[in-house]
């Protein structure tokens, strides 16, 4: 579990310092960061929409076989 932990938080960080980087923004500086904040906001919104998404189509896909089962014994 503290693996997962790591790793989630190393991806969200990753991901905030690309956003930086292609923004060419200054953290330091009050109005890119609130450039920075909306842009990393509406990126996790995204996230999450997604993860949603697929997680709402794998609880409604039939995984078990349809017909008969042959059993091997």
């Amino acid at each position: 579990m503290k693996l997962f932990i790591l790793v989630l938080l190393k991806f969200f960080l990753i991901s905030a310092l690309f956003i930086i980087s292609n923004g060419n923004l200054h953290i330091s500086d009050s109005g890119e960061r609130s450039i920075f904040l909306e842009n990393y906001s509406s990126w996790l919104t995204r996230v999450f929409d997604q993860g949603s998404q697929i997680a709402g189509y794998a609880i409604n896909t039939r995984w078990l076989p349809q017909g008969e089962i042959n059993l091997i014994s």
